[in-house]
């Protein structure tokens, strides 16, 4: 039932303002069903219109198209050749400035959501029927005794967005104008990829992987990323360019969902992390960051070397041995140990060197050395005295961290 000023009649209508819809849980149907859900339209100027006050939805006399039970049923309005002059007729009549095919693509292809109408909910207009003629009602209020139940979906025209509202037992319509259609914006990320490790003096290769998520184009971003200390870039590519210690690219145009990758190549003598910070600008999107790193190993090699500095020796003087060990690569070495031992046609008189030297019986060990860097030298002095004339080996037995088996030298000296 609808009135109308002090005049009374049956009509059958139904409306759907955003608001209410959106506040509502929605039930979305991925199913492509036409949806005769009714938008607001507070599109045109004209002076107040007469108030409706509509209290029952659904009398076949005033009721747009037949009760809606499915979205389907909802898709099928739209799709219902007879309908689209009566659709028509109804936007027209309320000063519509969208294109009438935008509002159909969309009822058979949009997603379909389930909402109420509250009661007291004014509507901007609201399709009809009088004699069977489709008629546009202003400015009318749900005025019936609980909610109405009815689907909706939201399409863009001209550059605005709208949502259209059905209510379900009656199929009136109604459009709500959603404001301007957003501007396409791009948004960027930015993806870091280099080797877990590598060795010293190889090359290090790092891609920066740059997308744009957002639904516009950018038009131009730059990509830079500094040298890491100690490295020196070997090549970029995509035209990155190398100015104050950092690399730069400029990538010109960038489209949604469409990624691009520019790499790096640097090589280090240093050991140890090796750092990437890249940073991304764009002209249209905000900025963006990403890290990654590699872990440079540095080449371990060891030289171990024994020397007796007087040879032959003459029963009865003494002995020197010198023991040099060095790290001739660029790793630093760890739990440095050494064992000597002194043959028995000689004896142990004293020891110093890099750590402090002990002796049992003709074992003489070395005080471990906690570690020894890259080309750094460790050295110990061995005294002892000729017993007996022979060909004597001297043994040095050398072992680190890094290394599984023992390293042995020997140094003969002839005693006479």
């Amino acid at each position: 039932m609808l009135s109308r000023g002090r005049a009374f009649c049956r009509l059958t209508i139904g409306w759907f303002p955003a608001a209410a819809f959106v506040n509502l849980p929605a039930v979305k149907h991925s199913a492509p069903v036409l949806v005769a859900l009714g938008l607001m339209l507070a599109c045109c100027g004209s002076a107040p219109a007469e108030e409706h006050r509509a209290t029952r939805l659904g009398h076949p006399a005033t009721r747009f198209a037949p009760p809606l039970r499915t979205p389907e049923d909802l898709r099928s309005r739209f799709r219902d050749e007879q309908l689209r002059p009566d659709i028509a007729s109804i936007l027209q009549q309320w000063g519509w400035k969208g294109n009438l095919e935008d509002l159909h693509r969309a009822a058979l292809t949009a997603e379909i959501v389930d909402g109420k109408i509250p009661v007291g909910t004014r509507m901007p207009f609201m399709s009809s029927r009088k004699d069977g003629l489709a008629i546009c009602l202003r400015n009318v209020i749900w005025a019936g005794a609980a909610p109405v139940e009815a689907y909706a979906f939201t399409f863009a025209s001209k550059g605005r967005r709208y949502r259209c509202v059905t209510p379900k037992p009656c199929s009136n319509f109604f459009l709500e104008d959603l404001g301007p259609e957003p501007t396409p914006m791009p948004v960027l990320a930015l993806q870091c990829n280099a080797p877990e490790r590598q060795f010293t003096g190889r090359p290090v290769k790092v891609c920066l992987t740059l997308r744009n998520t957002g639904d516009g184009s950018e038009p131009k971003a730059t990509i830079t990323l500094p040298v890491p200390p100690g490295a020196t870039l070997v090549s970029a590519t995509d035209g990155g360019t190398a100015a104050l210690d950092r690399v730069t690219w400029e990538i010109a145009s960038l489209a949604p969902n469409a990624p691009r990758e520019v790499c790096a190549v640097f090589t280090t003598e240093r050991p140890g992390r090796m750092e990437f910070k890249a940073a991304l600008t764009g002209t249209a999107a905000g900025p963006a960051h990403c890290e990654c790193q590699t872990q440079i190993l540095g080449v371990y090699a060891i030289l171990v070397e024994v020397v007796d500095v007087d040879d032959p020796i003459e029963v009865g003087k003494p002995v020197n041995y010198v023991i040099t060990v060095t790290n001739q690569g660029n790793q630093t070495g760890t739990g440095i140990r050494v064992v000597c031992t002194v043959p028995d046609s000689q004896e142990f008189v004293f020891g110093s060197g890099s750590t402090p030297v002990r002796a049992q019986g003709r074992t003489i060990t070395m005080s471990p050395l906690p570690s020894l860097d890259g080309k750094a030298v460790a050295t110990w002095r061995v005294l002892t005295k000729a017993l007996r004339a022979d060909d004597a080996r001297f043994k040095v037995d050398f072992t680190t961290d890094q290394f599984e088996q023992p390293i042995r030298r020997e140094e003969s000296t002839r005693l006479y």
